[in-house]
């Protein structure tokens, strides 16, 4: 069994504060005067623990005990994070309401068992506000990152781990909390955490963690100068109307389902091609966010896959052309934080040919976009439905314009 000692996190702490101390030495703990053209941000580190169970997801290996009638359940998690507070002299910190953004890293500790294995993540994060004073803040958290570490699949197994098949993961995490001031520098942050890891289904069999955990952290802020955020006069909210599209590619595979077929397995390396063409509209309600919908035109390799599998080994011209495109339309918005907008659509579709193995109508979309030039951006996206079961991971670019 895999036990987590106390000097080991007390190390784990103790290290990671000198490490993060010495490079808050050397990028200095002052800012200049204030001058309107600057942007003003305080650096702050951040050391946390979760404490959280493991939702089932109705797989053997979920479910399994072990000698000692342990479950594959509670977590564990320690983070240390190095970010900047933001406090001004830009437009974006003050309609955003001054939030906190940065890199981190986290340890993640299955208790009592090592079948799973005990991943590390690096991720960016950002911490916005919904409502705050000068001691107290109500925020929300989102961060995405890489995860590695985790137990792959081995078909050899007696029991095989059917939830994880690549070392290398994607992380996402979503939460609410609050900030608490302890002193002028000093913060102590309780909150609830959403995690999720896998692939998206890049490569099967591929469940993927899902983690609900309540966090409790402290946060310290470095820096004397600015003591509160600069305010500067805010452009009036244009309200223009924006039609835009992007081109989006995945490579999906599928768990074949054949009672007949005992090598499924070797099926696992057979990649499909996701495609789609995006066309939406937006209509800008403040500086923040945009509301629109719009279609999307489809192209899903991987439908009637498992019905149209003609052999014991399946092959992709199994399904007709015409089987594999469909229409979908779609509802969303959009929240703007300076050149990056984190995207968010519900979507249906109304023309499809329909299997028994296809996947739900309803799909739901989370993603982030960069805009490298004004009107040009690319972005990745999770496809998902069910609101947790990711689809595809999606790649993309595309154009936007503002109509007069």
């Amino acid at each position: 069994m895999s036990k987590l000692s106390k000097p080991s996190i007390f190390r784990f702490f103790y290290l990671s504060f000198l490490f993060f101390a010495a490079l808050q030495v050397c990028v200095g703990q002052t800012l200049p005067v204030p001058v309107l053209s600057t942007s003003y941000k305080k650096p702050t580190v951040r050391i946390s623990m979760q404490n959280g169970n493991i939702l089932k997801n109705r797989t053997p290996f979920f479910s399994s005990i072990d000698e000692a009638g342990n479950p594959i359940k509670a977590t564990r998690a320690f983070s240390i994070e190095y970010g900047w507070q933001m406090l001004g002299g830009k437009e974006w910190h003050q309609t955003c309401k001054y939030p906190r953004m940065g890199i981190g890293t986290q340890y993640l500790h299955v208790m009592r068992r090592d079948d799973l294995g005990h991943p590390f993540s690096v991720y960016g994060f950002y911490d916005g506000i919904y409502w705050g004073t000068k001691n107290f803040q109500f925020t929300n958290r989102m961060a995405v990152g890489l995860a590695y570490g985790l137990n792959t699949y081995n078909p050899n197994d007696k029991l095989s781990n059917d939830v994880i098949s690549t070392k290398l993961n994607g992380f996402v995490e979503l939460g609410i909390g609050m900030a608490l001031r302890l002193s002028d520098i000093v913060f102590i942050e309780p909150g609830f955490r959403f995690s999720h890891i896998s692939n998206g289904n890049i490569r099967k069999p591929q469940r993927g963690i899902n983690i609900a955990s309540y966090s409790i952290g402290l946060r310290s802020v470095f820096g004397s100068t600015p003591t509160e955020p600069i305010r500067i006069p805010i452009s009036e909210c244009l309200h223009r109307h924006e039609v835009l599209g992007f081109i989006g590619m995945a490579s999906r595979q599928l768990e074949f389902k054949d009672s007949t077929n005992d090598l499924t397995h070797k099926t696992y390396g057979l990649n499909y091609l996701m495609a789609n063409l995006h066309l939406g509209y937006n209509y800008e309600i403040s500086h923040r966010f945009k509301l629109g919908g719009g279609v999307d035109f489809v192209y899903d390799g991987t439908n009637g896959a498992q019905e149209s599998m003609k052999s014991d080994f399946p092959q992709k011209s199994d399904v007709a052309l015409q089987d594999k495109i469909g229409l979908s339309v779609f509802i969303g918005g959009e929240a703007a934080i300076e050149k990056l907008s984190v995207v968010t659509t519900l979507g249906y579709m109304v023309a499809q040919t329909r299997f028994e193995y296809s996947t739900p109508a309803f799909e739901q979309r989370l993603g982030f976009k960069y805009h490298f030039y004004r009107n040009v951006f690319a972005g990745v996206n999770i496809r998902a439905y069910n609101f947790r079961a990711a689809k595809a991971i999606e790649f993309n670019i595309g154009m936007r314009k503002f109509l007069k």
